[in-house]
């Protein structure tokens, strides 16, 4: 008579924490075979896609010369100004002048419109005539975009915990696809600003949920490479954008953000080659699915699956055995495999959880901050438009090789502290050799070299975040945490497009912004706790131990001491 079960006293979160050895699992299947070069592969597909359509803006909505139209046949002069005689009119980007030899005797607006120096259609701001009193309409399209990109950051990491990170992925990078063409014939301003929230929030389901599948998929040993890899393929995408935009640049910018959006059709080769995750599947008891992807991994990989599942699904873990057969795991046993859902109220019960959050939660601020308000104002430093962004954007490849370097020998917390100092650094560099350079030109390499190397560390900044925010966070919690912490920082990047703004009034006080709150992201670094080499949290009571470890460790410090 088969005997009866014993009850398992375990919570299913202790439970999980002692008996899922997932990274044992990869281990065992070979966690740098050929199924994980696949996956990268085919997973990075969405990665240019997402830096091609956040920077579209600017190429698509570049600044085009302009200058009050002349009056048209049948007007003249006098119809503008009462009794411009003798005196010359002048015009202006915004203004006529009526002058005699150097004084300036009446002003207008541009009564008879604007003439632009390009065709009308080589951009957003000539096409829908975002100049002189609507210029801002141009920049809040793109902060727009960053709105976008806090709201789909937040709604897309939710869905992705409830539903899989494959599903939202994919379908993020059709909608890249679908909103992107529809903002290039857009046949109005307002519409075409409607869209480019749509994209923003697509993007950030692309970004945000990519980084957790990558984690996921590598033991502790190999998650160092999630910021060399996708950090470099967010990179070249950026870079690509700037050979694509100068091929295209005697288009219409509407050729330009259909050729840009259509990169995402790649979404196709995602849905057909992409397994889901193997942590989310057994994370939500979906063991039936993770069996699946566990014998794949071990057939692409040339193990032996059987003896892989039967590892992992012991009457420790998830399967009973009886005579050698490996049966399906019972629905109790199914509970016990799987944690609760977590919500991010679990954020706030837990006091040092709070006060981490809070801590990457500004450092997040801090590298969007800096990171768009580099970018976009990348084309408007001395010399070609085109190359100063493929500069800037190159300059991520050096970045993110000497972060993987920082990573493996640092760790995250000097690490952060590193890129911080860095991107602080150059800001603040590159706004003192601005101001100089309004005396002299020659100052105006140097204001390049700064901006630079300001990128390089801000570059290292976005990397720092992604690495460290979802190795802090339990599995069920991960995604929405990248997802709220990539939504905080988007009230950075929304003020990004006006730093150019802030610099008319002085051009040293965004670098001095930037410097200020670089620092003291520096100093808050000091009381995270370091993540390096630790295995990736499953549920939230395995995080608290973190803490308690720590404790334990500084107690038995202090004990020594007196002793």
């Amino acid at each position: 008579m088969e005997k009866p079960e014993q009850e398992v006293k375990a919570k299913p979160e202790e439970y999980v924490g002692e008996s899922l050895q997932l990274d044992s699992i990869l281990r065992s299947v070979n966690s740098k075979g050929r199924y994980q070069a696949l996956h990268i592969f085919v997973l990075l597909l969405s990665m240019p896609a997402a830096g091609l359509q956040l920077f579209s803006n600017v190429f698509t909505a570049k600044a085009v010369p302009h200058v009050c139209a002349g009056p048209p046949e049948g007007f003249n002069w006098t119809d503008v100004f009462d009794d411009p005689g003798n005196l010359s009119v002048v015009r202006e980007e915004c203004k006529l002048l009526l002058k005699n030899n150097s004084s300036v005797q009446d002003t207008t607006t541009c009564v008879y419109g604007v003439e632009y120096e390009l065709p009308r259609d080589a951009s957003v701001v000539s096409q829908f005539g975002l100049v002189c009193d609507m210029d801002w309409l141009a920049r809040l399209s793109q902060t727009f975009v960053i709105l976008g990109q806090g709201i789909g950051a937040t709604f897309t990491t939710f869905l992705s915990d409830r539903f899989g990170r494959k599903t939202v992925i994919v379908g993020s990078n059709f909608g890249l696809m679908v909103c992107g063409i529809a903002a290039a014939y857009a046949p109005n301003a307002v519409v075409f600003i409607v869209f480019k929230f749509t994209i923003g929030a697509f993007q950030q389901g692309v970004v945000s949920v990519s980084t957790p599948y990558f984690l996921e998929l590598f033991p502790m040993e190999h998650r160092d490479l999630q910021a060399w890899i996708v950090g470099g393929t967010w990179g070249f995408g950026v870079m690509l954008l700037s050979p694509v935009a100068y091929f295209l640049r005697h288009t219409s910018w509407r050729t330009l953000q259909t050729a840009l959006s259509l990169y995402s059709i790649l979404a196709v080769v995602q849905w057909w080659y992409m397994d889901e995750s193997l942590r989310w599947l057994l994370a939500n008891g979906k063991n039936k699915e993770a069996e699946k992807v566990i014998r794949r991994m071990a057939r692409v990989n040339k193990r032996n699956g059987d003896k892989i599942v039967e590892s992992l699904f012991q009457k420790r873990s998830l399967i009973r055995e009886n005579g050698g057969n490996i049966l399906k795991p019972t629905k109790k046993e199914m509970e016990l495999g799987a944690t609760r859902p977590l919500s991010l109220l679990d954020i706030l019960k837990i006091r040092r959880l709070l006060f981490n959050s809070l801590c990457l939660w500004f450092g997040w601020f801090t590298a969007a901050l800096s990171f768009f308000t580099i970018y976009l104002t990348a084309t408007t430093l001395s010399g070609d438009p085109y190359l100063n962004f493929g500069l800037t954007a190159i300059m991520e490849l050096p970045s993110n090789a000497f972060f993987y370097f920082c990573l493996n020998r640092l760790g995250r917390k000097r690490c952060m502290q590193v890129v911080f100092g860095v991107v602080g650094t150059g800001v603040l560099l590159a706004g003192i050799f601005k101001k100089l350079e309004e005396n002299n030109s020659v100052f105006a390499i140097f204001t390049l070299l700064s901006s630079l190397f300001a990128m390089c560390g801000a570059s290292g900044c976005f990397g720092i975040v992604f690495s460290f925010t979802p190795e802090m966070f339990p599995t069920n919690l991960r995604s929405q945490a990248v997802g709220v912490s990539s939504l905080l920082s988007r009230v950075g990047g929304m003020l990004g497009p006006f730093a150019g703004l802030l610099a008319k009034e002085a051009v040293w006080a965004p670098g001095l912004v930037i410097g200020i709150c670089a620092c003291i992201v520096c100093l808050l670094t000091l009381f995270l706790p370091e993540t390096s080499k630790r295995e990736l949290p499953q549920t939230i009571p395995e995080l608290q131990a973190w803490f308690k470890q720590k404790n334990r460790a500084r107690n038995s410090e202090r004990e020594e001491v007196i002793e």
